[in-house]
């Protein structure tokens, strides 16, 4: 059949920040690096119609699943920590999620020997996402001692290209 059913996930990266500094004030010769990561995760059921056979394997697709937006600050030591474990610490600032839907077009194109069991996948996808909050880069402000965060709302359309390579029939 030309018709088949899987999915798609995805790691989308969209900023950092880091800086080094002491614990806090009840500790302020522990040095320790802080560090904050924005990511969106893309998690979705696929039907797709392609071509079975041939080098070159045009396709076009339809997805429904979810987003997962994503902050997440974690804290690192930066010499002996003594009686206190550092390494590894976090917390999650912000995480929501948001239904979406789309579709796309995309090529695999063969290589090595036949029967082509791998192939570079190049795709393009429109996805329709709900609304969700999330943290921008630099969205954590620190007052005083204390943390603030600025968070956005909008609803989470993307374009989002694919390059890969995909193995198999």
């Amino acid at each position: 059949s030309i018709v088949m059913v899987g999915r798609d996930t995805a790691y989308l990266w969209y900023g950092t920040e880091s800086r080094k500094g002491p614990l806090g004030p009840t500790f302020p010769d522990i040095r320790v690096t802080v560090t904050t990561d924005n990511a969106i995760f893309l998690l979705h059921g696929r039907v797709r119609a392609q071509r079975r056979e041939g080098r070159v394997r045009p396709y076009v697709d339809g997805v429904i699943g979810f987003i997962d937006l994503v902050t997440k600050t974690s804290i690192e030591e930066l010499g002996d920590c003594g009686a206190f474990a550092c390494t590894g610490l976090g917390t999650t600032n912000l995480r929501d999620f948001a239904l979406s839907a789309g579709g796309g077009a995309g090529v695999q194109v063969g290589f090595g020997p036949p029967p082509d069991w791998y192939r570079l996948d190049v795709s393009v996808r429109y996805l329709y996402g709900g609304s969700a909050d999330y943290l921008r880069e630099f969205a954590i402000r620190r007052e005083g001692g204390q943390a603030f965060l600025d968070v956005s709302r909008s609803r989470t359309d993307m374009v989002v290209v694919y390059i890969g390579v995909a193995m198999g029939r």
